[in-house]
């Protein structure tokens, strides 16, 4: 609500005013230097602003991707998510009981058990494997340590482990800059079908138009807000 910033003499927001509503995607646009970046981290509360204030409702909660993230840790990328995510160690240990079981139980009982464990494991692999393989990582990266990875793949965690922590508002800065063609048709699907919020800057039109139901332009320190995805602000700009 009525944000204003500026670096010393340079301004860059003069009163932005917008708001995301629960469930919706949308997305901040403009050209380089328009302070798409600036506004997201005034946003999360990464950068103050010099005027006008951020209101978010109840106990929202906000994940928030910067550009090029840096990720330290000395886990592997398996522990990370694990940690994301309490759910997880407890479908493991789920999962080992059950195993556990199998090697005893007879008949019925057994069958039931058997069909436990196919449950839990689907929703393991559909949790954390599901999010690791559709981000570009194989089995075999689950047990490097994240401090060995490339910037790129240390970004890709970050995105993981928050994506597992399911937020309230998903806050995207440039997501697919380090995605192959793949992981971003993935994270295009994912993002769609996401149940809590989402604000992306990106440049990939493609990737904006299949996600986004609302534009916010930044131009010449102002904003202006859009219905639609990419191509209908693009049209309605014009």
């Amino acid at each position: 609500s009525h944000i204003d910033k500026a670096f010393s003499t340079d301004v860059i927001l003069s009163d932005i005013s917008f708001h995301i509503n629960e469930h919706e995607k949308a997305a901040i646009v403009g050209a380089n230097g328009s302070g798409k970046s600036t506004l997201l981290k005034i946003i999360t509360g990464h950068l103050s602003a010099d005027n006008g204030e951020v209101i978010l409702s109840g106990s929202t909660t906000v994940g928030y991707l910067a550009q090029n993230q840096e990720y330290a840790s000395e886990h592997s990328i398996y522990d990370e998510m694990r940690d994301a995510k309490p759910e997880i160690i407890q479908l493991e240990q789920q999962m080992e009981k059950l195993s556990a079981r199998m090697d005893i139980e007879t008949g019925e009982t057994l069958e039931q058990v058997i069909k436990q464990y196919d449950n839990a494991r689907q929703r393991y692999e559909s949790e954390l494997v599901g999010v690791l393989k559709g981000l570009g990582f194989t089995e075999e990266d689950f047990e490097k340590p994240v401090i060995s990875l490339s910037g790129g793949e240390k970004t890709r965690v970050a995105l993981a482990k928050m994506l597992l922590q399911a937020p309230d508002l998903i806050i995207l800065d440039e997501p697919t800059n380090h995605l192959d063609i793949n992981a971003i048709a993935w994270l295009e699907s994912y993002l769609t079908n996401y149940r809590g919020a989402v604000l992306i800057v990106a440049h990939d039109r493609y990737f904006l138009d299949k996600i986004v139901t609302k534009v916010i332009e930044l131009r010449q320190t102002h904003a202006r807000m859009y219905m639609g995805n990419y191509s209908e602000y693009a049209a309605k700009r014009q």
